[in-house]
């Protein structure tokens, strides 16, 4: 029978927090509604071109590239700002989970979430997010477990089972 304990240890990066972040961004409902307004605001600018004043081909422009380009800048600059704010990501993080939980730990300290405190599971092209809140998650970057992939899922999604944690359909068909 396969062990039901996998540790693994994540150097978080820029480029982990980004993905967390823009995933984050593009799956709420104000993200989406900005992306929306932001195709809009194309499809306006492309099609009524030359009925438009300068004034509004620019705000148009501006509006179709607030969440296409400026929002990913600025998601970028602030994930920039945490990976280097914050200092446990400066440091390997070290993780194992188990029946227990999830334990996190790094120099001498160490905390476990338990199953029942973590409310969903979600499995993007890069990470698997698991989060103890709407916004707060533990980020597990596929480079971090990709030579174990097939065990962490498992394992997750039989903690998640047997727990009642919702997890997404990339997560459940893996």
């Amino acid at each position: 029978m396969e062990q039901d304990t996998i540790s693994f240890s994540v150097q978080m990066t820029v480029k982990d927090v980004y993905r967390f972040n823009m995933y984050h961004v593009y799956h709420s409902a104000s993200g989406l509604v900005g992306l929306l307004l932001s195709l809009l605001a194309l499809c306006n600018l492309i099609i009524s071109f030359d009925s438009l004043t300068d004034q509004g081909k620019t705000i148009m422009t501006i509006v179709a590239m607030w969440f296409t380009v400026l929002e990913p800048i600025m998601v970028y600059s602030r994930a920039k700002k945490q990976v280097k704010k914050i200092t446990s990501y400066h440091k390997p993080l070290h993780y194992k989970i188990d029946e227990q939980g999830i334990t996190v730990s790094q120099d001498e300290e160490s905390q476990t979430m338990e199953w029942n405190r973590l409310r969903r599971i979600v499995k993007t092209r890069q990470q698997i997010l698991v989060y103890s809140s709407r916004v707060h998650a533990f980020i597990f970057p596929r480079v971090a477990w990709q030579d174990q992939e097939k065990k962490i899922q498992n394992l997750l999604k039989k903690y998640a089972a047997d727990n009642g944690i919702w997890m997404n359909r990339s997560m459940k068909r893996s």
